[in-house]
Order: C-alpha cells, then structure tokens, then sequence
C-alpha cells in the first residue's frame, strides 16, 4: 500500500508543483480538474447527479477570480437554492444522502478551492499557494512516520484508530518547522509567520482529514473515491487541504 501511495505521489506531486511555479491559468486549470474529480466521487458516492455537484463545486472558485472573497460566499450561497431546485425537479433526490451531497460539494469543496484560487493572486501568491499546499503533505507525512515510531496513545479511536497523539504532534512540529524554513527562503514571509502558517496549516489538515473519516464512518464507505491508487479518491488527497486553504488565506490577511 505504501508503496502505491509513493508511486501516485510521485506522478501527481511534480504535475501540482509546475502549475504553482507557472501560475495564473495553470493554477485555475489545475483547481478546475480537481473540483471537476471532487464533483464525480461525491455524486457517486451520495448517488446524485454529477451536473448536479459540478456546478455546486465550481460556482465559489469561478466567482473568486471576479468577486474575491465575497465570490467564495456567493458561491456557496448560490448552492442552496441550486440544491433545492434539484429536489424540486427530481424527486428522487429528496432524500437527506442527496442534499448533503449538494450541500458538501458547495461548501466542503468548493469554497476551499475558491480560497486556493485567492491565495494564488495575492502578492508572491505562488509561495503562499506553495506553502497552502506542500504543508499538509508534510504534516501528514510527519504524523505518518512519528506515529509508527513513537505512537502509543489514540486520540480519536472511534473516527481514526490509527491516529495518536504522538503521531500528531510529529506532525505538527515537522510543518511548523519546514514552515518557519520557508519562510526564510520564500518571498513575502519571515520565519515567524512561516511557523505560524505551519502549525495552522497541520492543526487545519488534521481536522480534515478527521471530517473525512467521520463523513465516511455516517456514509458507511471506506473511501470516496478510486481515482489514486494507494490513496483512494481525490477528496481522500485532498481532505486535508481543503480544511488548510481556508486557514492559510486568512491568516495572510491578518499577518
């Protein structure tokens, strides 16, 4: 398994890393694949129209490139009556696996990739996205390889059983520091704010990666998709960033 994971990794990470160094186009391109992906293993998993989901996921990242972060909410806001008029015109959809299908495509999806879409056209926007990005791969990396040295006591064994305290704070401390290093190599951050993005980054993409497994215990599923060998779905790749973006772009405002 691991080493599947290794191989899917190693393909997809220098594709994502190329279109952050290219920007602009690459980086809408590349959200508009991955929202697209997100769509259809939602819509098969909640059993709803795929059209249904695609639009639901896309509307916040297409309204940021033209509202900022008002497009992001707007977005959202467009997913409720969009979810109702499905349930109006498809009876069959009146169920509650369909609206929270909806629902999650517009808000759990979506709005991440419209806060991704932001992140990029801020100043020095690559290394921003870069570190929105790179840092829940470290962080699960870090809980990966701190639990299987040092882990000993669970901490969510009902929603993960795998997961322990040791392995998260390996986590935590391997982001914070890569962190603070970015941010004495990379351009419009400082160590300082670099630690700060780290361990929020890591905090943010273990209660993703948390939401996912509950998602997936309340859907009796072991995963939402089959896209990436090793890794399952795109949502089981990107459950931890789509929690992190949404940290990463408000922090920045702030810093």
């Amino acid at each position: 398994m691991l080493a599947r994971r290794v191989a899917t990794a190693a393909v997809l990470a220098p594709l994502v890393l190329a279109a952050i160094a290219v920007g602009g186009a690459a980086v809408y391109a590349a959200l508009l694949l991955v929202g697209t992906a997100a769509a259809y293993e939602l819509s098969r998993a909640l059993a709803f129209p795929f059209a249904a989901a695609l639009f639901a996921a896309l509307a916040p990242p297409a309204l940021a490139l033209f509202f900022g972060a008002g497009g992001v909410l707007g977005g959202v806001v467009f997913g409720v009556p969009w979810a109702l008029a499905w349930l109006v015109v498809l009876p069959r959809l009146r169920d509650e696996r369909a609206l929270l299908g909806l629902l999650l495509a517009s808000v759990w999806v979506g709005a991440p990739l419209g806060f991704l879409a932001l992140i990029s056209g801020l100043e020095h926007g690559s290394a921003m996205l870069l570190l929105a990005v790179v840092g829940p791969w470290i962080s699960d990396a870090g809980a990966y390889f701190s639990g299987l040295a040092a882990g000993r006591h669970r901490i969510f064994p009902v929603l993960s059983p795998a997961k322990t305290l040791e392995g998260s704070l390996g986590g935590l401390l391997a982001t914070a520091l890569c962190g603070a290093l970015a941010g004495s190599l990379l351009p419009g951050l400082s160590p300082s704010l670099g630690l700060l993005l780290g361990a929020a980054v890591s905090l943010a993409s273990q209660a993703g990666d948390l939401f996912e497994s509950a998602l997936k215990r309340i859907l009796g599923v072991k995963d939402l998709g089959s896209l990436l060998p090793g890794h399952g779905g795109i949502l089981d790749r990107i459950d931890s960033l789509l929690f992190a973006a949404p940290a990463v772009y408000y922090l920045l405002l702030l810093a």
